[in-house]
């Protein structure tokens, strides 16, 4: 509870006070600044009426235990030396949507969290993100202040509020998650695995997992189009053939990362495994680009057989089914 609140409660509400007759009360001087403030200095102006006091002070209770929401400047706003958001995790067709949503709305709907940071005096406040950095760079690029919660946090706090909003909002992937996991143990965040999913409430087995994903040997990472592309059963077939043979997986990951364009997930998969027959040949592969930025491709192979692959998040679910009906269409 807030020192405003609790010298607000400290009113007597029930006591009568002087007559209607007492001279009024000199002017505000300065507008409160919050909804808790307005309220506290009614409380403290509205004298000799015991129905207003009432009526007051329920409206206090009311507002005791609710969130408010700061509005900032997005450049005084730095993100958390936790998290690792990947550079594609700030562009491609998911951002785009995000930040078309901001820019409608006129600011995020959804308010991020930070903590204020300590500041010399005369200097603007500053703030470190505990989550909502896409939002804050959606903000950033639009010119818009940042809605935004803010509140006080020791490191271990603002590190479990990151991870469990990344997992309950299920957006950070899994490679992200472990070099987020992999990032505080190397700090000395935590002394150990088991204490850091303790104190997030995950499963310790699960951070393992998160943190062997993201300790991978470079030149697999570099296989793939990019490492959002790992998922955590990717570890059942990469950790097996590094066992049998490290050096021939590693030289096929570097044949691998020098492909221009990049194979689709799968088939790095099955390259790395040495299973070159069930992957597409790169020359029938043909990318489709829109706006300079790969969105898919479009694969044919010896025998004929098309395959249209996109890329997630490029098609919401009514493009998709318009997409499907055209297809229909043309085949028919």
């Amino acid at each position: 509870m807030s020192k405003l609140t609790e010298k607000a409660k400290g009113i007597n509400f029930d006591e009568d006070e002087d007559d209607a007759t007492s001279p009024a009360p000199a002017p505000v001087a300065d507008k409160p600044r919050t909804a808790m403030g307005a309220i506290s200095a009614s409380l403290a102006l509205g004298r000799g009426v015991e129905a207003e006091n009432r009526a007051l002070k329920a409206k206090l209770q009311k507002f005791e235990d609710a969130t408010f929401v700061e509005f900032l400047d997005p450049k005084l706003v730095k993100p958390s030396r936790w998290a690792n958001r990947h550079a594609l995790s700030f562009s491609g067709p998911e951002f785009a949507t995000l930040k078309a949503e901001i820019a409608d709305a006129g600011r995020n709907v959804q308010p991020i969290k930070v903590r204020p940071l300590p500041v010399q005096p005369g200097q603007s406040p500053e703030y470190e993100i505990a989550y909502g950095h896409r939002r804050h760079r959606a903000c950033l690029e639009l010119g818009l202040q940042v809605a935004a919660i803010v509140e006080e946090m020791n490191d271990s706090r603002l590190f479990a509020e990151m991870d469990r909003e990344n997992r309950e909002r299920q957006n950070l992937s899994p490679w992200e998650q472990g070099m987020m996991y992999k990032r505080a143990l190397e700090m000395g965040l935590f002394a150990s695995q088991r204490q850091l999913a303790s104190a997030i409430g995950a499963q310790s087995g699960n951070v393992s997992r998160a943190i062997q994903l993201a300790s991978l040997p470079d030149e697999i990472i570099g296989a793939f189009a990019s490492p959002l592309e790992l998922q955590y059963r990717s570890l059942d077939t990469i950790n097996p053939a590094l066992e049998r043979d490290a050096k021939a997986v590693l030289d096929r990951a570097r044949e691998l990362a020098a492909m221009e364009p990049k194979l689709p997930a799968r088939d790095v998969l099955d390259r790395l495994m040495g299973n070159e027959s069930t992957v597409t040949p790169a020359a029938a592969r043909t990318p489709l680009m829109v706006g300079g930025k790969q969105l898919g491709s479009w694969d044919k192979d010896a025998k004929g057989n098309v395959t249209l692959r996109l890329k997630a998040g490029v098609l919401g679910d009514a493009k998709e089914k318009r997409l499907r009906e055209f297809v229909e269409k043309l085949l028919g």
